[in-house]
């Protein structure tokens, strides 16, 4: 049997390994404690936080029917939030969202979809792979201090761009690929409080603020109820301010929510920030994914098309398919 080694368990590395484990030996390293990427959940003090992905859609046949089963089961639900778009602090729109066009999130909180997708796979967490070592037939891979973490067939690299870049071969088309790819950062701001604020919206879209979106977490499904908050921050500013003082970054970022809310946040009994280097990347053109059978190496993830849900679970299942009909070995 085909051994597959699947390097991070983001939803793209999720879907190939389940896509594949029925047909080869597949396993999978993530370096973190948890699983699911940017479809993370944070656990403080009571409140609950989903700081990376808000909510997701679902525009194609393949993952519409990919997400019947989860939602069947309560893996993923409808989130039927009153939307805002706001002009820094104005209202400009609100609608609310429905049935007709559900933006879905996980249940009873983000980070469920990483953990039923992972159920009964192979996967090593907190486990770094530094090196790959091409061999004849296949590849052995070593963590930092060279430890040998196995030998495998195949690779398939679900990384960000540039994590991709530093384990795929030097002058490789891999390589080369992550090169042109310009990833964009994000800062998250969680805030929980022990009353709820007066907002007439649950989810907001921001524009002419350093920060792009304000959500009430607590309002999505299954969600416990004290009053929390999660704010991102538009990706130019966390461009800007990727190396700088993350306390300094978060009291900045709390000032401008609040002049954006017209509410004071002094009531918070929670605040806490996260940066995710890695959050989104420009649009492009081009293939989900990328497969060289001549050294059985492969790669996708969201940052292929663009970083949403969707585009992660295209990627993710294209190769899947695209690997299915090329002879493993």
């Amino acid at each position: 049997m085909t051994k597959v080694a699947v390097i991070g368990a983001g939803l793209s590395g999720l879907v190939v390994a389940r896509e594949l484990e029925s047909f080869h030996s597949v396993t999978v390293f993530e370096k973190s404690s948890g699983v699911g990427g940017r479809m993370a959940t944070r656990y403080a003090d009571g409140f609950e936080f989903d700081h990376g992905a808000q909510f997701f859609t679902a525009r194609s046949p393949d993952f519409r029917h990919y997400l019947q089963p989860m939602i069947e089961r309560g893996v993923v639900a409808i989130w039927r939030a009153r939307f805002a778009e706001l002009d820094r602090g104005t209202i400009v729109s609100q609608r609310d969202w429905d049935n007709d066009y559900p933006h879905y999130v996980g249940a009873p909180r983000m980070n469920e979809i990483g953990k039923h997708l992972a159920a009964d796979l192979d996967v090593r967490r907190n486990t770094t792979v530094s090196m790959l070592e091409r061999e004849p037939g296949g590849w052995c891979l070593r963590d930092s201090g060279r430890k040998n973490l196995g030998h495998f067939d195949w690779v398939v690299l679900t990384m960000p761009a540039a994590q991709t870049a530093a384990l795929a071969p030097d002058g490789s088309d891999l390589h080369e690929y992550c090169k042109s790819v310009r990833m964009r950062a994000c800062f998250a701001l969680m805030l929980g409080f022990d009353a709820p604020l007066p907002l007439p919206w649950q989810a907001a879209l921001v524009r002419g603020a350093d920060i792009s979106w304000v959500s009430v977490n607590s309002s999505k499904p299954g969600r416990p109820e004290p009053f929390s908050l999660v704010v991102h921050s538009t990706n130019a500013f966390a461009d800007a301010n990727i190396s700088g003082d993350l306390v300094e970054i978060a009291a900045r970022l709390r000032t401008e929510t609040g002049e954006v809310l017209g509410e004071s946040l002094e009531a918070a009994t929670f605040y806490r920030q996260q940066r995710w280097r890695y959050a989104n990347a420009d649009n492009r053109d081009g293939a989900d994914f990328f497969v060289d059978e001549s050294v059985q190496l492969a790669a996708c993830g969201d940052w292929f098309n663009r970083g949403r849900v969707e585009a992660a679970f295209t990627s993710g299942f294209g190769l899947a398919q695209e690997l299915k009909g090329v002879a493993l070995r």
